[in-house]
């Protein structure tokens, strides 16, 4: 559940936040919670942008790497082992071990805003690849894995034909994989069936900044259809158009970033923020499983910035928007704002938080500037204790504390029994520097 800006300065990501080495060459950026991301950030973000690698991208070692490495703490200093529980609706410094997930030895290879995703009994990630040799020369990688973070194979190309720097989207719907990307003026998407073998251009359309999701053995996607209108169009499994479109006004933040919405799947539907409501602001919007909006949008009191995340259920939602210098974190139950913890990090285009949707809450994880991994879970019909509404200040900047978080990459995902979390250091960089690691996690 899990979202996607051309800048030589500038750090954002998916669903998603920014590195801070110095890319390739000028680009955009990011993510959503299985959704695309930003594609380039306001011009006085001044942070270094994404990229892509190129070809080759190696698998590593047959076996994924342990340990820590720049950047990344292995140990976070607390008591406990990896997989304890978390104490329901306090934060704690989580000991894990990581495994290597992506990495390469070539010291070219670019990696932009990962997208992970889990169709059950295994996973994938996706994200586009890019050599700082050839910046016309961009790919979309996915890498496959199972419940224990180990990979399933080699790396697969689903395509060669993105638009350098852009964001992709990636998604599963129990069955199968998919991933869209921009190839101006269309959107691209490749599918990867069940015996693993790649569909390429399943799916074109005209328009721009796409979020894909997928449930049931169906899909639906999410587009800019022109600068007035986000598009939701239902897909059949092998990814074709079917029934009528809806048509929203996207908001002013999510068009202005030129971004996909972030789309989350519920029992009864879906969850949608990046429509806009009548003063053009973001809000948390209902969806039917025919995509139609169901009662009233509930306005969030913060718009996209420039990285976020949302996970849903049919009664709740968590909605992370970063801010300049750190995050929001909105906790939803019904249809109002329950709970609004700020949080301070990740410089100018701010930090977000990984979330899922658990028995009995909501789990938040994220790395702080150190590397370490800290969690927290907000039980069901408890997010009067986090508070945070009494005075509810405008964007930015949040009033948490400094640098809890940092401009990191980080997903939560559950695959077979097991709660996984991908982190990277940076949302994008070299893969030499910056290898994506995964480990397994709990919460109550």
């Amino acid at each position: 559940m899990r979202a996607s800006f051309a800048l030589r300065a500038f750090t954002i990501a998916s669903c998603l936040l920014i590195g801070c080495s110095d890319g390739p060459a000028e680009q955009n950026p990011s993510t959503a919670n299985g959704g695309s991301s930003p594609e380039s950030p306001n011009p006085s973000a001044g942070r270094p942008g994404t990229g892509g690698s190129s070809a080759g991208a190696p698998n590593g070692s047959s076996a994924a790497g342990e340990g820590a490495e720049a950047g990344f703490s292995a140990e976070a200093g607390a008591s406990g082992s990896a997989g304890d529980a978390a104490s329901p609706g306090e934060k704690e410094l989580t000991p894990v071990t990581w495994k290597v997930l992506v990495e390469s030895s070539d010291s070219s290879l670019y990696a932009g805003a990962m997208i992970a995703v889990s169709r059950g009994k295994d996973a994938a990630v996706a994200y586009l690849e890019q050599s700082d040799l050839s910046s016309a020369a961009a790919r979309v990688i996915m890498q496959r894995f199972d419940a224990t973070g180990q990979r399933l194979g080699a790396l697969v190309e689903l395509g060669n034909d993105p638009e350098p720097y852009t964001a992709i989207t990636f998604a599963s719907d129990g069955k199968q994989y998919a991933a869209c990307w921009n190839t101006p003026p269309e959107i691209h998407c490749s599918l990867v069936d069940e015996q693993g073998t790649v569909q390429r251009n399943a799916l074109t359309l005209a328009g721009q900044y796409p979020t894909l999701v997928g449930r049931d053995g169906r899909w639906a996607i999410a587009y800019s259809a022109s600068e007035t209108e986000l598009r939701l169009q239902a897909l059949t499994p092998s990814l074709e158009v079917t029934g009528d479109p809806v048509s929203l006004e996207p908001s002013s933040a999510f068009r202005t970033q030129k971004r996909g919405p972030l789309i989350a799947p519920t029992p009864s539907g879906f969850a949608l923020v990046g429509a806009a409501l009548a003063d053009e602001h973001d809000a948390l919007w209902r969806l039917d499983a025919e995509l139609q909006p169901v009662g009233s949008p509930v306005p969030l009191g913060h718009d996209l910035w420039f990285t976020a995340q949302l996970a849903a259920s049919d009664t709740r939602a968590a909605v992370s928007l970063s801010a300049p210098y750190g995050a929001y974190l909105l906790l939803l139950e019904g249809a109002r704002v329950s709970a609004e913890l700020p949080m301070g990090g990740g410089g100018k285009t701010g930090m977000d938080h990984a979330l899922l949707v658990n028995d009995g809450g909501i789990g938040a994880a994220w790395l702080d500037p150190n590397g370490a991994l800290w969690r927290r879970f907000f039980a069901d019909g408890r997010d009067a204790d986090v508070g945070g509404l009494v005075e509810r200040e405008a964007n930015f900047p949040p009033p948490g504390p400094s640098e809890e978080g940092t401009d990191s990459y980080q997903q939560l995902l559950r695959v077979s029994d097991q709660v996984l979390v991908l982190a990277r250091a940076r949302h994008y960089g070299y893969l030499a520097s910056d290898s994506l690691r995964v480990a397994s996690l709990s919460f109550p």
